[in-house]
């Protein structure tokens, strides 16, 4: 089924349905898993439509004016899960970092790699608009910014070695100008680190859980799409990393796995699903975790002008 409505990473790009989701459902599940209430950002509607690009790949959820506000992600904060001060993402990034570049991260609400770097003596500059998060910040001696990174590439044009982002670019639902504004501040042969959600790796069994969904997410990528933005922007790809399933996502492998798979087998769904089966099945995956790709892609692009 064809659109008229226009890809947001390509405004020339056609899109086409990927699936349509129900509002009232939408609403629920976020009140039964997460106990928030999401309804006011959906007044007026009754379904929100996931959209893929036929060129990119790229998958954005429309109507656009459906994303979280700062109260919605101050109740997500009340979840320790929500912020965890140090990841895969995180360590990874470390590793690939001199002391002698200029560092910025987009996002750095959570403070935990900021201030890690901070006190491992790393020039890092970070911005965010959660003014509580960035008081916090500012508080414990890090340079934190209560600013856009449209606005702060203005006066920091070709000023950083090393620009990255941490869970922050599926949230975005003007993509392209807050892509081309992480460039823009970027010297020539500077690095630009995205970290996202892996939409083909297991999390697509259900659709990459509740909060893969408005008012949180408003933009799915995969590695198709992200190797895509070479061919609209001046970078090109350097390298990809893909996450490990970790400890704390083998539950969510596991039941999105059974879930996924017998779906349509009620009773083998059942018996699969037993805790004694269970119990099995995440011995074997532990076997094998390390080859199975987890919840988050890294992709490295390079400046080219």
């Amino acid at each position: 089924m064809m659109s008229s409505i226009l890809s947001p990473l390509l405004n020339n790009a056609k899109v086409k349905v990927d699936r349509v989701i129900c509002v009232e459902n939408l609403i629920k599940d976020y009140k039964k898993h997460l106990n928030i209430d999401v309804s006011s950002y959906f007044i007026g509607l009754q379904e929100i439509t996931l959209y893929k690009c036929e060129l990119s790949g790229y998958r954005f959820f429309y109507p656009y004016n459906v994303a979280g506000n700062g109260f919605f992600y101050e109740q997500l904060q009340s979840y320790d899960w929500y912020y965890m001060p140090w990841k895969w993402e995180n360590q990874k990034t470390l590793s690939l970092l001199n002391k002698t570049y200029k560092i910025l991260e987009i996002g750095s609400g959570g403070l935990g790699f900021i201030k890690k770097l901070n006190d491992l003596g790393y020039n890092i500059t970070g911005l965010e608009l959660n003014e509580n998060s960035v008081k916090i910040g500012q508080s414990i001696g890090v340079n934190i910014k209560n600013e856009s990174i449209q606005n702060h590439a203005k006066t920091n044009l070709g000023y950083y070695d090393f620009v990255c982002s941490f869970q922050v670019l599926e949230h975005i639902s003007e993509v392209n100008s807050f892509i081309e504004a992480q460039i823009s501040c970027l010297k020539k042969g500077g690095k630009l680190l995205i970290s996202v959600p892996n939409n083909n790796s297991f999390i697509k069994f259900n659709h990459g859980g509740i909060l893969n969904a408005p008012p949180h997410h408003m933009g799915l990528w995969d590695i198709n799409s992200l190797k895509y933005l070479t061919n609209i922007y001046n970078i090109k790809l350097d390298s990809v990393f893909y996450e490990p399933l970790q400890d704390y996502h083998l539950d969510w492998f596991i039941n999105s796995s059974i879930a996924f798979r017998f779906k349509r087998m009620p009773l083998l769904r059942r018996f699969f699903g037993s805790y004694k089966f269970k119990i099995l099945f995440r011995r074997i995956v532990k076997v094998f975790q390390k080859f199975i790709k987890g919840h988050t892609i890294i992709a490295v692009f390079v400046k080219e002008k």
